[in-house]
């Protein structure tokens, strides 16, 4: 997985609409209002993959009207977009265009944040000026077994629409109901991710570099993936490292009240 912006565990105040920046032949889709933007050497039927990824977790029982449009409506004022790159220098160069107005200021503030590892202040600091997620083509996976495609478009949803929306809810804070249960799935409060976990721990995440709002990202799309059948198919000795409850029975299973929550009819996930 690969991230240009980490996790924010805050409310986004921006009104700003992000779009997808000036270019020279950057190709640009569009799925309910959130831009797609793939970079100029991005072959167009990766773009339309995406595109179609994104439809359908915004609209995941395919009726033609979104799941929850608050949510949508949300991610899209947040400035927040999805991309596709083919490389780091790609990534780079869009990063320098999409924060234009500006780089300076995140050069000087923000990025010394990152260097000291000090997640949180790098995400307060540069995500109000919009923010992205992106997926790189050589992870992109348009046939058979799991696409990260699906991960990274379904962080952004969750990332910048539902915790945001449903800041008590879903918010990326220790406090926020979608963290008690994170914390129930990993045997007691981390901060920080650990090495190993308490014994009978589902949710074992031990990236070093995710914070705490990471987790909880990670952790709703294990969740929603799992639920949805989405990760019955792969192996549960590729993910078991993360992630236990693999299908649909172990998490109504194991994690009822995790069920519970994200069924509630008030926030419209579809199963």
């Amino acid at each position: 997985m690969r991230y240009f912006i980490t996790f924010m565990f805050f409310m986004i105040t921006t009104s700003a609409f992000a779009k997808c920046p000036d270019i020279d032949e950057m190709k640009v889709d569009n799925s309910f209002g959130v831009e797609i933007c793939a970079m100029p050497g991005v072959k167009q039927i990766l773009l339309d993959h995406a595109t179609s990824v994104m439809d359908k977790i915004l609209d995941y029982d395919q009726d033609g009207l979104v799941d929850n449009q608050d949510v949508v409506d949300t991610l899209v004022k947040s400035g927040s977009v999805y991309v596709i790159f083919r490389s780091e220098r790609e990534e780079d160069e869009f990063v320098e265009a999409f924060y234009e107005d500006n780089m300076d200021y995140i050069e000087e503030v923000c990025f010394p944040l990152e260097d000291e590892r000090d997640y949180v202040g790098f995400d307060e600091c540069i995500e109000q000026f919009g923010t992205f997620l992106a997926v790189f083509t050589n992870e992109m996976n348009t046939g058979k077994g799991w696409d990260p495609t699906i991960e990274e478009a379904l962080h952004l949803v969750t990332h910048a629409g539902y915790a945001q929306f449903y800041y008590d809810q879903f918010g990326q804070h220790k406090d926020s109901y979608i963290a008690k249960l994170m914390d129930q799935a990993r045997g007691g409060y981390f901060e920080k991710s650990q090495r190993r976990y308490p014994q009978g721990s589902y949710y074992t995440y031990d990236d070093s570099s995710c914070s705490y709002s990471c987790q909880i990202t990670e952790f709703t799309y294990w969740a929603i993936t799992s639920l949805r059948g989405q990760q019955a198919n792969r192996k549960l000795k590729e993910i078991k490292e993360e992630w236990k409850l693999n299908t649909p029975e172990k998490m109504r299973e194991i994690a009822p009240d995790l069920v519970a929550f994200l069924e509630d009819p008030e926030y419209k996930i579809k199963f």
